[in-house]
């Protein structure tokens, strides 16, 4: 239980550090303000993570950027939750970069959906933040826990 514990830690700290705008470091998060355990390999793994690019085109990008919106609007957290999973895992189901691993992949659409969101609709920054981090702890934990946990992830 407390290795779950502390792997949801450290995904909310990564993820807070995916959604800050990359030219205010200062963005007030508890948890960067409360470092977690190997919070400089979550560093590491984050700016990898943005350095990957994404391959989504912007039409595939502002439907699903519109339609969490409108289930956002509706204060529906588990439906945002499940829209945001569902999206990742039909992406890489159509789309899936024959280099990534499958985790890889899921995690690499997980972050470029997250981080366009909160780009494009910084109102949304907060349910794109939840949904992220139950995609992330829901599918990829067991995977990336076996792998050795967030400091052993290798993205190239």
């Amino acid at each position: 239980m407390a290795t779950q514990k502390l792997f949801e830690e450290q995904t909310e700290y990564l993820v807070n550090l995916l959604l800050q705008d990359e030219d205010d470091l200062d963005i007030g998060f508890r948890c960067m303000e409360d470092p977690v355990e190997d919070s400089e390999a979550l560093k590491a793994v984050g700016q990898r993570l943005r350095q990957l690019g994404d391959l989504i085109d912007q039409e595939y990008m502002d439907s699903f950027t519109r339609d969490f919106q409108r289930v956002a609007a509706q204060q529906a957290t588990a439906q945002a939750c499940e829209l945001f999973s569902d999206t990742v895992n039909q992406f890489c189901k159509e789309r899936a970069d024959g280099n990534l691993s499958i985790e890889l992949n899921l995690l690499k659409v997980s972050v470029s959906l997250g981080t366009y969101v909160a780009k494009k609709m910084p109102a949304l920054c907060r349910e794109i933040k939840i949904a992220m981090q139950s995609f992330i702890n829901s599918e990829l934990q067991e995977r990336i826990t076996e792998a050795g946990g967030w400091a052993n992830v290798q993205i190239e």
